[in-house]
C-alpha cells in the first residue's frame, strides 16, 4: 500500500512556479485550495534550506524534496488518486517546523489551516567551554533538556521547564578537568534535537 501510494504521489506534483526572489532567513507556508482535488503549497520568504515532506496520518513519507534555497514559490498538488485520510504538509528549516493537515475524502480535498502547528528548534552555540541553548517556546509547553557524557553514555545533567515562551540555557564546563565530548539533548513538541560537543 505504501508502495502504490508513493507512485500515485509522485504523479501529482504537476507544477513549480517560481514568483520571486526573497532574502528573509526564515519561511512562511500556507496551503490554498486550487479545486476539489487540487491544492497549492506556497512557502514565502526564505533563503534558507528546507525540507518539504508530505506524510500520512502514521508519519510515513510519501515525498520529500530538500532545497538549498528556495525563493517565493508554489507547488501545486493534485490528490484524484490519493486513498481517503488524513495528511500532512511538513515544511522544515534549521529554526522551525510548519505543519498543515489536509484531508482527502470522497469527493473533496480539505485543508485545515486553522490547524497549522509551528515547532520552533533549539538554536545551540559554543563559546570556548561554555554552551548555550535558546528555544522560542510560544506554547509554554514542557522542554525536557538532558546532557550526556558521551564516552560513558552517562547522563550528567538533567532539567525540565515549563511556562516561559523564551528558554535560555547556559552550561559552563570551564570546570571539568579532562577533556570530554557531551551530548546536549532538547526535547520540545515530542521531536528531540541533539548537539555534540568536544570540550
Amino acid at each position: 500500500m505504501k508502495n502504490i501510494i508513493k507512485r500515485s504521489l509522485a504523479v501529482v506534483v504537476l507544477s513549480i512556479a517560481t514568483l520571486a526572489s526573497v532574502s528573509a532567513k526564515d519561511f512562511d507556508m500556507e496551503v490554498k485550495k486550487v479545486d476539489d482535488r487540487t491544492v497549492d503549497l506556497i512557502i514565502e520568504k526564505t533563503s534558507q534550506p528546507v525540507d518539504i515532506a508530505f506524510v500520512d496520518a502514521n508519519g510515513v513519507v510519501l515525498y520529500k524534496y530538500s532545497y538549498k534555497e528556495l525563493p517565493t514559490s508554489t507547488k501545486r498538488y493534485n490528490f484524484k488518486d490519493l486513498p481517503k485520510g488524513t495528511y500532512y504538509f511538513k515544511v522544515e528549516s534549521a529554526t522551525k517546523i510548519e505543519t498543515i493537515p489536509v484531508v482527502v475524502t470522497q469527493s473533496e480535498t480539505v485543508i485545515n489551516s486553522d490547524k497549522k502547528e509551528i515547532t520552533y528548534k533549539p538554536h545551540f552555540r559554543v563559546d570556548g567551554d561554555v554552551v548555550s541553548i535558546n528555544l522560542l517556546n510560544i506554547d509554554e509547553s514542557v522542554v525536557d533538556i538532558k546532557v550526556f557524557d558521551q564516552t560513558s553514555n552517562s547522563l550528567v545533567h538533567q532539567e525540565i521547564l515549563q511556562g516561559k515562551k523564551s528558554i535560555g540555557k547556559r552550561f559552563d564546563f570551564s570546570s571539568v578537568n579532562d577533556r570530554r565530548v557531551y551530548r546536549l539533548e532538547v526535547t520540545h513538541l515530542g521531536n528531540t534535537y541533539y548537539k555534540t560537543v568536544s570540550l
